[in-house]
Protein backbone atom coordinates (compact mmCIF):
# COMPACT_ATOMS: atom_id res chain seq x y z
CA UNK A 1 0.00 0.00 0.00
CA UNK A 2 3.10 2.47 -0.55
CA UNK A 3 1.85 6.01 -1.68
CA UNK A 4 -1.52 5.55 0.34
CA UNK A 5 -2.01 7.73 3.47
CA UNK A 6 -4.52 6.41 6.32
CA UNK A 7 -5.76 9.78 8.80
CA UNK A 8 -7.73 10.25 11.77
CA UNK A 9 -9.74 13.23 11.59
CA UNK A 10 -10.96 14.84 14.62
CA UNK A 11 -12.38 18.31 12.93
CA UNK A 12 -15.75 18.64 12.78
CA UNK A 13 -17.11 20.53 9.92
CA UNK A 14 -20.64 21.59 11.00
CA UNK A 15 -23.25 20.76 7.63
CA UNK A 16 -21.00 17.64 6.08
CA UNK A 17 -17.58 18.22 4.73
CA UNK A 18 -17.27 19.70 1.18
CA UNK A 19 -13.78 18.41 1.25
CA UNK A 20 -16.01 14.41 0.37
CA UNK A 21 -17.17 15.50 -1.99
CA UNK A 22 -15.61 14.35 -5.13
CA UNK A 23 -15.10 11.17 -3.12
CA UNK A 24 -19.04 10.44 -2.93
CA UNK A 25 -19.43 11.17 -6.67
CA UNK A 26 -16.59 8.66 -7.96
CA UNK A 27 -18.23 6.21 -5.64
CA UNK A 28 -21.57 7.11 -6.69
CA UNK A 29 -20.49 6.39 -9.95
CA UNK A 30 -18.88 3.02 -9.71
CA UNK A 31 -22.38 2.43 -7.76
CA UNK A 32 -24.39 3.26 -10.77
CA UNK A 33 -22.77 0.81 -12.96
CA UNK A 34 -22.25 -1.96 -10.07
CA UNK A 35 -26.47 -1.96 -9.41
CA UNK A 36 -29.21 -0.06 -10.33
CA UNK A 37 -30.88 -0.60 -6.92
CA UNK A 38 -28.27 1.10 -4.66
CA UNK A 39 -28.96 4.34 -3.71
CA UNK A 40 -26.97 7.11 -4.00
CA UNK A 41 -24.15 7.25 -1.40
CA UNK A 42 -23.93 10.50 0.81
CA UNK A 43 -21.25 12.31 2.31
CA UNK A 44 -21.21 11.73 6.24
CA UNK A 45 -23.10 13.73 8.52
CA UNK A 46 -21.60 16.29 10.87
CA UNK A 47 -21.58 13.84 13.76
CA UNK A 48 -20.04 11.16 12.05
CA UNK A 49 -16.64 12.42 13.29
CA UNK A 50 -13.88 10.74 14.10
CA UNK A 51 -13.21 10.01 10.48
CA UNK A 52 -10.45 7.47 8.84
CA UNK A 53 -9.82 9.11 5.70
CA UNK A 54 -7.22 7.40 3.32
CA UNK A 55 -5.02 10.20 1.03
CA UNK A 56 -3.59 9.16 -2.50
CA UNK A 57 0.12 9.79 -3.74
CA UNK A 58 -1.44 12.99 -4.70
CA UNK A 59 -3.23 14.03 -1.45
CA UNK A 60 -6.75 13.16 -2.70
CA UNK A 61 -9.02 11.28 -0.47
CA UNK A 62 -10.00 8.12 -1.68
CA UNK A 63 -11.83 6.28 1.07
CA UNK A 64 -13.12 7.29 4.21
CA UNK A 65 -14.90 5.83 6.76
CA UNK A 66 -17.45 6.68 10.02
CA UNK A 67 -16.71 4.24 13.20
CA UNK A 68 -19.77 3.52 15.27
CA UNK A 69 -20.16 1.43 18.40
CA UNK A 70 -23.51 -0.53 19.29
CA UNK A 71 -23.59 -2.16 23.23
CA UNK A 72 -26.58 -3.97 23.74
CA UNK A 73 -27.56 -5.01 26.94
CA UNK A 74 -28.68 -7.90 28.80
CA UNK A 75 -32.48 -7.80 28.30
CA UNK A 76 -32.52 -6.02 25.46
CA UNK A 77 -34.43 -6.90 22.15
CA UNK A 78 -30.78 -6.38 19.95
CA UNK A 79 -28.92 -8.73 21.82
CA UNK A 80 -30.91 -11.30 19.99
CA UNK A 81 -29.46 -10.37 16.49
CA UNK A 82 -25.68 -10.13 17.83
CA UNK A 83 -22.93 -10.16 19.88
CA UNK A 84 -22.99 -7.51 22.71
CA UNK A 85 -20.38 -5.48 21.13
CA UNK A 86 -20.50 -4.04 17.56
CA UNK A 87 -18.67 -1.92 15.67
CA UNK A 88 -19.24 -1.07 12.98
CA UNK A 89 -17.58 1.23 10.00
CA UNK A 90 -19.22 2.81 7.07
CA UNK A 91 -17.01 3.10 4.08
CA UNK A 92 -17.12 5.17 0.93
CA UNK A 93 -14.79 3.99 -1.11
CA UNK A 94 -13.26 5.81 -4.52
CA UNK A 95 -10.46 6.61 -6.69
CA UNK A 96 -9.00 4.72 -9.56
CA UNK A 97 -8.25 2.16 -7.61
CA UNK A 98 -11.12 0.58 -4.63
CA UNK A 99 -9.43 -1.98 -3.89
CA UNK A 100 -6.18 -0.54 -2.91
CA UNK A 101 -8.05 2.00 -0.93
CA UNK A 102 -10.42 -0.52 0.88
CA UNK A 103 -7.63 -1.85 2.33
CA UNK A 104 -5.87 0.73 3.69
CA UNK A 105 -8.77 2.00 5.16
CA UNK A 106 -9.54 -1.55 6.79
CA UNK A 107 -6.01 -1.15 8.49
CA UNK A 108 -6.38 1.88 9.56
CA UNK A 109 -9.50 0.50 10.79
CA UNK A 110 -8.12 -2.10 12.78
CA UNK A 111 -5.58 0.13 14.33
CA UNK A 112 -8.22 2.32 15.74
CA UNK A 113 -9.99 -0.69 17.32
CA UNK A 114 -6.46 -1.64 18.65
CA UNK A 115 -6.81 1.54 21.11
CA UNK A 116 -9.89 1.31 22.16
CA UNK A 117 -9.64 0.59 26.10
CA UNK A 118 -12.40 -1.59 26.25
CA UNK A 119 -15.48 -3.21 23.80
CA UNK A 120 -13.17 -5.54 22.12
CA UNK A 121 -13.48 -8.55 23.99
CA UNK A 122 -14.42 -12.12 23.28
CA UNK A 123 -18.30 -11.25 22.74
CA UNK A 124 -17.23 -8.54 20.24
CA UNK A 125 -17.51 -8.08 16.55
CA UNK A 126 -16.38 -5.55 13.86
CA UNK A 127 -18.56 -5.42 11.21
CA UNK A 128 -19.07 -3.70 7.51
CA UNK A 129 -22.23 -3.44 5.04
CA UNK A 130 -21.09 -3.64 1.27
CA UNK A 131 -22.94 -3.45 -1.88
CA UNK A 132 -23.13 -7.09 -3.06
CA UNK A 133 -22.55 -6.44 -6.73
CA UNK A 134 -20.02 -4.17 -6.24
CA UNK A 135 -17.21 -6.44 -6.25
CA UNK A 136 -13.92 -4.81 -6.04
CA UNK A 137 -14.01 -4.81 -2.05
CA UNK A 138 -14.40 -8.86 -1.67
CA UNK A 139 -10.97 -9.17 -1.90
CA UNK A 140 -9.60 -6.56 0.87
CA UNK A 141 -12.71 -7.69 3.13
CA UNK A 142 -11.25 -10.97 2.89
CA UNK A 143 -7.82 -10.32 3.39
CA UNK A 144 -8.67 -8.61 6.35
CA UNK A 145 -10.48 -11.46 7.76
CA UNK A 146 -14.05 -10.63 7.46
CA UNK A 147 -16.92 -12.95 6.00
CA UNK A 148 -19.80 -12.60 4.35
CA UNK A 149 -22.67 -12.40 7.62
CA UNK A 150 -26.02 -11.50 6.22
CA UNK A 151 -27.41 -10.62 3.21
CA UNK A 152 -30.11 -7.53 2.46
CA UNK A 153 -31.77 -9.07 -0.48
CA UNK A 154 -34.59 -7.32 -2.54
CA UNK A 155 -37.62 -7.65 -5.01
CA UNK A 156 -38.97 -5.07 -7.00
CA UNK A 157 -42.69 -4.60 -8.34
CA UNK A 158 -44.02 -7.41 -10.60
CA UNK A 159 -47.58 -6.86 -11.80
CA UNK A 160 -50.08 -9.32 -12.69
CA UNK A 161 -48.26 -12.35 -11.44
CA UNK A 162 -51.17 -14.53 -9.48
CA UNK A 163 -49.50 -15.84 -6.16
CA UNK A 164 -49.44 -20.24 -5.87
CA UNK A 165 -51.84 -22.42 -4.89
CA UNK A 166 -51.45 -23.80 -1.21
CA UNK A 167 -51.14 -27.52 -0.54
CA UNK A 168 -54.62 -29.18 -0.41
CA UNK A 169 -55.96 -28.79 3.54
CA UNK A 170 -54.06 -25.81 3.69
CA UNK A 171 -55.15 -22.62 4.01
CA UNK A 172 -53.89 -18.64 4.17
CA UNK A 173 -55.42 -15.78 5.77
CA UNK A 174 -54.52 -12.68 7.79
CA UNK A 175 -53.34 -13.75 11.34
CA UNK A 176 -55.25 -11.82 14.38
CA UNK A 177 -55.21 -10.99 18.39
CA UNK A 178 -56.59 -14.75 18.77
CA UNK A 179 -53.46 -16.16 16.96
CA UNK A 180 -50.54 -14.84 19.68
CA UNK A 181 -49.72 -18.43 20.73
CA UNK A 182 -49.34 -20.10 17.43
CA UNK A 183 -47.29 -16.80 15.95
CA UNK A 184 -44.82 -17.25 18.67
CA UNK A 185 -44.49 -20.55 18.51
CA UNK A 186 -43.24 -20.26 15.02
CA UNK A 187 -40.91 -17.38 15.55
CA UNK A 188 -39.64 -19.26 18.20
CA UNK A 189 -38.91 -22.37 15.78
CA UNK A 190 -37.33 -19.91 13.65
CA UNK A 191 -34.77 -18.02 16.11
CA UNK A 192 -33.73 -21.89 17.41
CA UNK A 193 -33.10 -22.87 13.42
CA UNK A 194 -30.96 -19.55 12.81
CA UNK A 195 -28.76 -19.86 16.07
CA UNK A 196 -27.05 -22.34 14.09
CA UNK A 197 -25.87 -19.80 11.60
CA UNK A 198 -24.11 -16.98 14.69
CA UNK A 199 -27.35 -14.53 13.85
CA UNK A 200 -29.11 -15.29 16.95
CA UNK A 201 -28.48 -15.72 20.33
CA UNK A 202 -31.38 -16.88 22.64
CA UNK A 203 -31.58 -14.99 25.74
CA UNK A 204 -33.27 -16.07 28.82
CA UNK A 205 -36.56 -13.16 27.71
CA UNK A 206 -36.48 -13.72 23.97
CA UNK A 207 -39.74 -15.75 24.45
CA UNK A 208 -41.45 -13.10 26.42
CA UNK A 209 -39.47 -10.70 24.04
CA UNK A 210 -40.97 -11.91 21.43
CA UNK A 211 -44.73 -12.65 22.43
CA UNK A 212 -44.65 -8.65 23.20
CA UNK A 213 -43.59 -7.45 19.86
CA UNK A 214 -45.88 -9.96 17.79
CA UNK A 215 -49.01 -8.77 20.12
CA UNK A 216 -48.49 -5.43 19.44
CA UNK A 217 -48.36 -6.62 15.63
CA UNK A 218 -51.57 -8.15 16.16
CA UNK A 219 -52.91 -5.73 17.73
CA UNK A 220 -53.17 -3.67 14.43
CA UNK A 221 -56.39 -3.49 12.12
CA UNK A 222 -54.26 -5.02 9.53
CA UNK A 223 -51.27 -7.34 10.85
CA UNK A 224 -49.19 -8.10 7.84
CA UNK A 225 -48.75 -11.37 8.73
CA UNK A 226 -49.56 -14.22 6.77
CA UNK A 227 -50.74 -17.24 8.92
CA UNK A 228 -51.05 -20.95 6.64
CA UNK A 229 -52.66 -23.44 8.84
CA UNK A 230 -53.38 -26.80 7.37
CA UNK A 231 -56.63 -28.31 9.35
CA UNK A 232 -56.17 -25.58 11.81
CA UNK A 233 -52.81 -26.02 12.83
CA UNK A 234 -50.17 -23.47 12.32
CA UNK A 235 -47.51 -24.80 10.03
CA UNK A 236 -45.97 -21.17 8.81
CA UNK A 237 -46.31 -17.50 8.81
CA UNK A 238 -44.68 -14.61 7.01
CA UNK A 239 -44.41 -11.11 8.99
CA UNK A 240 -44.45 -7.98 6.85
CA UNK A 241 -44.05 -4.44 8.08
CA UNK A 242 -45.31 -2.13 5.36
CA UNK A 243 -43.84 1.25 3.68
CA UNK A 244 -45.43 3.40 6.90
CA UNK A 245 -42.63 1.26 9.37
CA UNK A 246 -39.81 0.41 6.64
CA UNK A 247 -38.93 4.05 6.59
CA UNK A 248 -35.28 3.03 8.18
CA UNK A 249 -34.63 0.85 4.55
CA UNK A 250 -34.77 4.15 2.63
CA UNK A 251 -30.92 4.40 2.76
CA UNK A 252 -30.36 0.73 1.46
CA UNK A 253 -32.08 1.03 -1.65
CA UNK A 254 -33.20 3.33 -4.23
CA UNK A 255 -36.89 2.05 -5.10
CA UNK A 256 -39.66 3.57 -3.47
CA UNK A 257 -42.23 2.95 -1.15
CA UNK A 258 -40.11 0.01 0.47
CA UNK A 259 -41.82 -2.80 2.56
CA UNK A 260 -39.72 -4.87 4.57
CA UNK A 261 -39.71 -8.77 4.80
CA UNK A 262 -38.72 -9.72 8.73
CA UNK A 263 -39.68 -13.48 8.92
CA UNK A 264 -40.75 -15.99 6.93
CA UNK A 265 -40.68 -19.35 8.86
CA UNK A 266 -42.35 -23.13 7.84
CA UNK A 267 -42.20 -25.76 10.35
CA UNK A 268 -40.12 -28.17 9.52
CA UNK A 269 -42.42 -31.07 9.34
CA UNK A 270 -43.74 -29.27 6.07
CA UNK A 271 -40.77 -27.78 4.50
CA UNK A 272 -40.67 -28.38 0.60
CA UNK A 273 -44.62 -28.38 0.40
CA UNK A 274 -45.02 -25.44 -1.23
CA UNK A 275 -46.43 -23.33 2.05
CA UNK A 276 -43.74 -21.18 1.85
CA UNK A 277 -43.99 -20.21 -1.92
CA UNK A 278 -47.63 -19.99 -0.97
CA UNK A 279 -46.84 -17.67 1.58
CA UNK A 280 -44.83 -15.46 -0.31
CA UNK A 281 -47.33 -15.39 -3.00
CA UNK A 282 -50.09 -13.82 -0.97
CA UNK A 283 -48.21 -11.28 0.36
CA UNK A 284 -46.97 -10.33 -3.02
CA UNK A 285 -50.04 -9.78 -4.14
CA UNK A 286 -50.71 -7.65 -1.39
CA UNK A 287 -47.66 -5.75 -1.46
CA UNK A 288 -47.80 -4.99 -5.55
CA UNK A 289 -51.32 -4.22 -5.37
CA UNK A 290 -50.78 -1.55 -2.93
CA UNK A 291 -48.10 -0.08 -5.23
CA UNK A 292 -44.94 -0.84 -2.99
CA UNK A 293 -41.89 -0.27 -5.41
CA UNK A 294 -39.91 -2.76 -3.55
CA UNK A 295 -39.54 -5.43 -1.27
CA UNK A 296 -36.37 -6.53 1.08
CA UNK A 297 -35.40 -8.55 3.89
CA UNK A 298 -32.47 -10.00 5.10
CA UNK A 299 -31.22 -13.53 5.13
CA UNK A 300 -28.25 -15.23 6.95
CA UNK A 301 -24.99 -15.53 4.33
CA UNK A 302 -24.60 -19.21 5.30
CA UNK A 303 -28.18 -20.87 5.84
CA UNK A 304 -28.62 -23.60 3.20
CA UNK A 305 -32.30 -22.96 2.95
CA UNK A 306 -33.66 -18.83 3.32
CA UNK A 307 -30.57 -18.25 -0.27
CA UNK A 308 -31.79 -20.67 -2.47
CA UNK A 309 -35.48 -20.15 -1.55
CA UNK A 310 -35.86 -16.03 -1.39
CA UNK A 311 -33.89 -16.27 -4.87
CA UNK A 312 -36.66 -18.29 -6.09
CA UNK A 313 -39.04 -16.16 -4.84
CA UNK A 314 -37.66 -12.89 -6.88
CA UNK A 315 -34.62 -11.48 -4.57
CA UNK A 316 -31.48 -10.55 -5.06
CA UNK A 317 -28.78 -9.59 -3.09
CA UNK A 318 -28.27 -5.94 -2.77
CA UNK A 319 -25.58 -5.72 0.21
CA UNK A 320 -23.93 -8.07 1.71
CA UNK A 321 -22.65 -7.55 6.07
CA UNK A 322 -18.80 -8.83 6.35
CA UNK A 323 -18.03 -9.47 9.96
CA UNK A 324 -15.46 -10.75 11.93
CA UNK A 325 -15.41 -12.33 15.56
CA UNK A 326 -13.29 -10.79 17.89
CA UNK A 327 -13.60 -7.38 16.14
CA UNK A 328 -9.85 -7.40 17.09
CA UNK A 329 -9.17 -10.32 15.20
CA UNK A 330 -9.80 -8.06 12.11
CA UNK A 331 -6.44 -8.14 10.07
Amino acid sequence: MSGYVARVRHDESPGGDAGLDPLVRSAAQRWAAADPLLPEPVSFAADSYPLLTVSDEDGRTVAAGAMHYTWYQPGEVGRIWGVPDQHWLTPIVGGPEPSRALDSLLTSWRDQLEDLPTGTGSESAALVSWPARDVCGIIPLQRHGLQPYTVLAARQRRRGVPPSLPPRDVTIRLADRSDLTQVVGLLMEEHRYEQHFGGVFLQPDTAEQTRKVAARALERDRSWIWLAERRGRAVGLLWVSPPERSRWAKSLVKARPIAHIGYGVVTAAERGNGIGTALVGQAHQALDSHGVGVSVLNYAAMNPLSGPFWHRMGYRPVWTTWEIRPALALR
